[in-house]
């Protein structure tokens, strides 16, 4: 049975550990995750970690500073506030590097919402070849090989990365909206339709994380 950890098992203390958990935070050029803060800090669990970053929230808040702890993709982020968007997007003048295609939202869309799902039910949908768009997709990291599907031919699957997670503001996939017309669309076989319904929804998302930081990992 495993024990909780002691006070006397940790090498930091707890205002020790948030200075630590802040630091690292603010180097990482992605999520850390509290996993990752766990093995960093012996004597600390997971529950320890969340009252390390909840207390460094509440400095922030206390103080008025322009930064906070956010839940991004399965970790941890430092990111600004979102009231102060529309300074940074005035300061950057620029929004996100990765700007996908109309073509490319789609794609991106159906995989993001469907996942996994192979290249020929992604075509079947749009009704045109996809083949291109998710090399795209995949070199810029929104879209990866999930293994093979058990159909004839065993046909590759396709799935989004954690880096789609970050672009989009996600914490996770459940936090993907979730049109209600979809499936009836789908099933009366209005493929095309949904593809660009399926767009829209992705594209809206995009938009509303564009307005709430002009980039969560600067």
């Amino acid at each position: 049975m495993s024990r909780e950890p002691t006070a006397a098992s940790r090498d930091v203390n707890p205002a020790q550990a948030r200075a630590i958990i802040e630091a690292i935070l603010l180097t990482a050029t992605e999520p850390v995750t509290p996993g990752r803060l766990v093995d960093l800090l012996a004597g600390y669990n997971g529950r320890d970690i969340r009252e390390a970053i909840d207390a460094l929230n509440a400095q922030y808040e206390a103080a008025g500073h322009g930064i906070e702890v956010v839940e991004l993709a399965g970790g941890y982020q430092l990111a600004s506030r979102q009231e102060h968007g529309p300074w940074l997007r005035k300061y950057h003048k620029t929004s996100r590097q990765v700007r996908l295609t109309p073509a490319g939202l789609e794609v991106l869309a159906i995989v993001a919402f469907k996942q996994p799902v192979t290249r020929v039910e992604i075509d079947n949908i749009r009704g045109v070849s996809s083949a291109s768009v998710l090399q795209t997709l995949m070199e810029l990291n929104m879209v990866r090989l999930a293994g093979r599907s058990e159909g004839i031919g065993k046909p590759m699957l396709f799935g989004t990365t954690r880096e789609f997670l970050v672009h989009f503001g996600l914490r996770g996939l459940g936090e993907l909206p979730k049109p209600k017309e979809l499936a009836e669309l789908l099933a009366e076989g209005q493929q095309p339709t949904a593809a660009r319904q399926l767009a829209s929804e992705l594209g809206e998302l995009q938009k509303q994380a564009e307005e709430e930081s002009d980039d969560e990992r600067s």
